[in-house]
């Protein structure tokens, strides 16, 4: 089953120009890591005794194995799940718009005019770059969603390859737009 459904959305006279899927490999390395944090954490809350006085420890083995299987359960469940919403992630750009394809089960768009684009921008995270592989996350911003200094962008194309280079062609035809418009 082809998961990509953009064009099932498209409007008279809109050709698709560009189709992107993003990294997923990111997804679940920062999954992993939240992971053997929250283990370390908690291992070291059952595992450090209550008071300084008592220098026993009073947690048995069994409390300790039903923490670890409860948080990887749980991790696995998360993973499980971005997984699914994963299949269904697509971005696209058209000859009109930003669109954003995304769902867990279901399937859901949600797409800007390339027109009513006024800032896009470029984020490379420390992870991306310790990754090698040229990906980022590219943020716009309209009128109706715009970026804020404590909220960001609502609208974002992420961990898509070659960041660099589609951020000058978001660029470009955000630039087009808005002289034709005129």
């Amino acid at each position: 089953m082809n998961r990509n459904q953009i064009e099932k959305v498209l409007m008279k006279d809109e050709k698709v120009l560009y189709t992107y899927k993003p990294m997923f490999i990111k997804t679940v390395i920062i999954t992993v890591i939240c992971y053997l944090f929250t283990l370390l954490f908690v291992l070291l809350a059952l595992l450090i005794p209550a008071s300084a006085e008592s220098m026993e420890i009073t947690v048995t083995g069994g409390i300790v194995a039903l923490a670890v299987i409860g948080i990887t359960v749980f991790f696995g469940v998360v993973l499980l799940l971005l997984a699914l919403a994963y299949r269904n992630k697509f971005y696209a750009v058209t000859n009109k718009r930003f669109i954003i394809q995304s769902g867990l089960l279901g399937i859901d768009f949600s797409s800007i005019p390339i027109s009513g684009v006024q800032f896009i921008s470029v984020n490379v995270s420390v992870l991306d770059k310790i990754l090698g592989k040229g990906t980022g996350t590219v943020s716009f911003g309209t009128v109706s969603t715009p970026v804020t200094p404590g909220q960001g962008a609502k609208f974002n194309f992420l961990n898509i390859y070659d960041v660099y280079e589609n951020y000058r062609i978001f660029k470009e035809l955000s630039d087009k737009a808005q002289t034709e418009d005129k």
